[in-house]
């Protein structure tokens, strides 16, 4: 990007986002609370007018401050590297996904017993155990100011993503702890000792009947 380019940018910005954009040129790193000093601003502008200039790479994060809370800091992107920033927020900014399947259309991908390793079950619930223990403090963290609104945007894109996975991992968990209530039930009707025949024959049928429920992989469905 050259001078002229920049100039044609920054004429389709608001007034407010070319008055940031020229204090961090003048000023360099500022905080949110520094440019409203700056510029006499004591609502929410500025930092507007930063989160509107991030995709297009004019501004890019410049670490915290090594005050109180330690805010973000921004910076003037050097005129060479501004679409290099843009290009680098657009990559780390999830894209929505426009539709998902549904739990039940992966569940049914799925819906097949195996042996699998016990070995990786228990590392896999140390993190499920250690995830919860994020989102909780992720709850504390969102109004937090010094929280920029762009990171809460991506966080929550992945929170979203958790929320959809750990829906499906409910449903598969669910049916399979419903598999395994059949089977005591059928292991129950295949005992055949103190029964009539009719009652032999009722428990045969209710046992077959509940087999068919059973996930496939198990030796017990029956065709």
């Amino acid at each position: 990007m050259n001078e002229d380019e920049l100039q044609l940018l920054l004429t389709d910005r608001t007034g407010m986002e070319r008055r940031v954009y020229a204090a961090l040129c003048q000023y360099g790193p500022l905080t949110d609370r520094d440019l409203r000093e700056r510029l006499g601003s004591r609502g929410s502008g500025p930092r507007d007018a930063l989160q509107k200039m991030l995709p297009p790479g004019l501004v890019r994060h410049a670490g915290k401050a090594s005050t109180a809370g330690k805010p973000m800091r921004y910076e003037a992107t050097p005129l060479a590297e501004i679409e290099i920033s843009a290009e680098r927020f657009a990559a780390r900014k999830p894209r929505r996904r426009r539709s998902r399947r549904s739990a039940g259309a992966r569940l049914a991908e799925l819906r097949q017993m195996e042996d699998g390793d016990p070995r990786k079950w228990y590392p896999v619930r140390d993190q499920i155990l250690s995830t919860v223990g994020l989102l909780a403090h992720a709850l504390d963290m969102t109004f937090w100011k010094t929280v920029p609104p762009d990171e809460l945007e991506l966080a929550l894109d992945e929170i979203e993503e958790l929320h959809e996975a750990a829906g499906e991992a409910l449903a598969a968990g669910r049916e399979r702890l419903e598999h395994e209530k059949h089977k005591s039930k059928i292991e129950k009707l295949r005992v055949t000792d103190g029964r009539t025949n009719p009652e032999r024959d009722t428990a045969h049928r209710l046992a077959d009947k509940l087999s068919q429920k059973l996930i496939p992989g198990d030796g017990e469905r029956q065709s």
